[in-house]
């Protein structure tokens, strides 16, 4: 009688342990929907190089790309109205200040990031070096630019949840900020399209900045870690490297000029030049690499 009545329990046990393995084999079934997928491989988090950096930081919130899209539209479509209506302007006026608030703190919060991103490309190419483990790195069948940008996917996957948190507020607290700003320099009475136009290819641009500037930073860390084998040297000209781009990029926007130069340095250089630059620093990085 007693093996009788434990054996509803045991059912019991047999059923749930159905459902934990259903349960566990279920995100299998979709993993062409995640968006790793969608990456090229030296991008994923499946990556063997980017599992071994990550550690026990690979699982991570990805961020809601529809969302943000839908926010962009939306604000794209509110400008544009604003051409017909433009006492619509108005409505923006109240959340300029909130705007200008927040703003030093976005930033601050964006230098952290960035920071943080070129600090671990930079630590992680100098443990390499210097453990004389990057040989075996090599021997895989992966090409060495493979082998680097891998190294800087896994620097920006660890801090993938802030910086989809900061991609949100710019997203949302940059237009307030573009309309006061372009107002200013092209009036909206004087250059109706051009002052719009400029409004909308701005939220563009920084939104843009924020997925490249990362990648950028961290191939200047893989750069810096190849040439001084010091952890603190290497560190601190990531650091200087960092510092003086961006120092150099909004120095010149203080400086008069036309519109025509104003265009190209507000939405054509902060483009262009984060790209040269990562192209310039993997290329002098697997000539350092491959001489050492």
């Amino acid at each position: 009688m007693g093996s009788i009545c434990r054996k509803p329990d045991v059912v019991k046990n047999v059923e749930r342990a159905k459902t934990d393995i259903s349960v566990i084999h279920l995100p299998a079934k979709y993993q062409t929907i995640e968006l790793d997928s969608r990456l090229p491989h030296w991008a994923r988090r499946s990556n063997p190089i980017i599992r071994r950096q990550l550690g026990m930081y690979w699982k991570t919130i990805l961020p809601e790309i529809g969302g943000l899209a839908k926010i962009v539209v939306v604000q794209v479509g509110l400008v544009l109205l604003t051409l017909p209506w433009p006492f619509l302007f108005d409505l923006a006026l109240p959340t300029i200040t909130a705007a200008l608030l927040l703003f030093p703190i976005a930033l601050f919060l964006y230098g952290q990031i960035l920071a943080a991103i070129g600090f671990n490309a930079t630590l992680s190419i100098v443990d390499e070096l210097r453990n004389g483990t990057f040989d075996l790195v090599r021997a895989t069948p992966l090409r060495l630019e493979s082998i680097l940008a891998s190294k800087i996917a896994a620097a920006i996957w660890r801090q993938v949840e802030n910086l989809s948190l900061l991609i949100l507020s710019v997203s949302l607290l940059s237009m307030p900020l573009l309309i006061s700003q372009y107002a200013t320099i092209f009036p909206l009475d004087e250059y109706p399209y051009l002052s719009r136009a400029a409004m909308i290819l701005g939220l563009v641009v920084s939104l843009i900045r924020l997925v490249i500037e990362p990648f950028m930073m961290g191939a200047v860390g893989l750069l810096a870690g190849a040439a001084f084998p010091l952890r603190s040297t290497a560190i601190i000209t990531t650091g200087f490297l960092g510092a003086f781009y961006f120092f150099l990029l909004n120095l010149a926007r203080l400086a008069p000029m036309s519109w025509l130069l104003r265009f190209g340095l507000d939405f054509v250089l902060p483009v262009a030049l984060p790209l040269v630059i990562t192209w310039l620093a993997m290329r002098v990085t697997q000539s350092l690499i491959t001489c050492n």
